[in-house]
């Protein structure tokens, strides 16, 4: 689940238990349990089904992708199958379940990797990784290419 997720569990959680406490009412408990027990499980369900998607995938396109070096993977080519190996460089939006990964190969050439839900494992900076996914134009950088990845896992260095 996402922090957000986690957080809007929290503050319904604070506020029915303050509800109940100036005013026990069974009633209240009734309702609120079960939408509680929702705002846990309905993520869950949503990620998990998302992961299996990817995996699947992943599946599908793993003897599609060809590998290429970072600084060869260019606008044109948005829409193909790529598979591309680096160390992440940088994480950002992973609090949402949506990480983006800036990865760095040998050649000195980078490039922002997209996923839509979160890896099988955890990726962190540092990490060398291999990447399966589908160049399209980079959602902050309109000029430059991304990867829209269906799988990024942890390689060997």
């Amino acid at each position: 689940m996402s922090a957000l997720a986690w957080g809007t569990f929290v503050i319904c959680a604070v506020a029915v238990f303050l509800r109940y406490m100036t005013a026990p009412d069974s009633g209240l408990l009734i309702i609120a349990i079960p939408g509680l027990i929702l705002l846990l499980v309905i993520p869950m369900a949503l990620g998990w089904m998302s992961r299996r998607s990817y995996a699947q995938a992943a599946e599908k396109y793993e003897g599609k992708g060809r590998y290429l070096k970072i600084a060869k993977i260019s606008l044109g080519m948005t829409g193909d199958v790529v598979r591309v190996s680096g160390i992440v460089q940088k994480i950002s939006f992973k609090w949402l379940n949506r990480p983006h990964f800036q990865v760095k190969d040998d050649t000195g050439g980078e490039i922002r990797v997209i996923m839509f839900t979160s890896p099988a494992e955890e990726i962190k900076v540092g990490d060398k990784v291999g990447v399966l996914g589908i160049v399209m134009k980079n959602i902050f950088a309109r000029t430059t290419p991304a990867i829209s990845a269906v799988s990024v896992k942890k390689t060997s260095n």
